[in-house]
């Protein structure tokens, strides 16, 4: 159960992390913007990656990311989230169990000290 809540929780941080991916693809600023700096900005970002480099670093199938990126993303993310939940239910009522039987054998061993 450990390991298995240690794996859901991962695949929630990487959908998480997607998502977040596709909407900064959705929400980066056009080459028109870029054309806009003004002169201290541009002295200040000399020599830095341009938003060209860093999309086809990050997203190498751009194309990809549309509005309905994030929604199949909130979807898997909140399916995701019901199982962790149900996931970390079952480990805590089994921990529970397991607790509960390791007592009554060490009472049942020892009698006088429970």
């Amino acid at each position: 159960m450990r390991r298995e809540l240690a794996q859901v929780r991962w695949w929630r941080r990487l959908v998480r992390a997607r998502r977040d991916l596709a909407v900064a693809f959705l929400a980066q600023p056009g080459s028109d913007v870029a054309a806009g700096l003004d002169l201290s900005w541009e002295a200040l970002a000399a020599g830095a990656p341009t938003s060209a480099e860093l999309a086809g670093a990050v997203w190498p199938d751009a194309g990809a990311f549309t509005a309905s990126t994030l929604e199949e993303l909130d979807a898997l993310e909140e399916r995701l989230g019901a199982y962790e939940a149900r996931v970390a239910a079952t480990l805590d009522n089994v921990t529970a169990q397991m607790v509960r039987a390791l007592a009554q054998q060490q009472r049942a061993e020892n009698p006088r000290e429970g």
